[in-house]
């Protein structure tokens, strides 16, 4: 199982925290280029459910509901990085086709593609390096 995502959208998600006092949730932004490393803790929460511990952009921890995991992958709103590696060279390709057959207006789609997909991996590159 991949185990480092990339956000591809930004959005807002509520976290549960398991304290002993009364049940309460966090809100987390998720910004377009987090980093969201998926680590070996999980937790079974009763009645809740399966829960792992994430980092976000090598800063900070916080456990997610395995479901709203798979949600945000399956609302596009994260991607493997070696997903969105694997989108970069098809876009690529793509736009080299496009030029090879002097299609401007697929040319100007792809080109788009390919930097929507190169402004993710070059901001979350940039989070981990600094």
């Amino acid at each position: 199982m991949e185990s480092t995502f990339l956000v591809t959208k930004s959005f807002k998600h509520k976290v549960d925290c398991f304290c002993s006092s009364k049940h309460h949730t966090n809100t987390i932004p998720f910004q377009r280029g987090d980093r969201i490393e998926l680590t070996e803790d999980i937790k079974n929460v009763e009645p809740l459910g399966w829960y792992v511990r994430i980092v976000v952009n090598e800063s900070y921890q916080v456990y997610v509901h395995i479901d709203d995991l798979e949600q945000f992958h399956d609302q596009n709103l994260i991607c493997s990085e070696m997903d969105l590696e694997l989108e970069y060279n098809y876009y690529s390709y793509k736009v080299n086709a496009s030029l090879d057959h002097k299609d401007q207006e697929r040319f100007m789609y792809y080109v788009q593609k390919l930097e929507d997909v190169n402004y993710v991996l070059t901001k979350t590159l940039a989070k981990t390096s600094s």
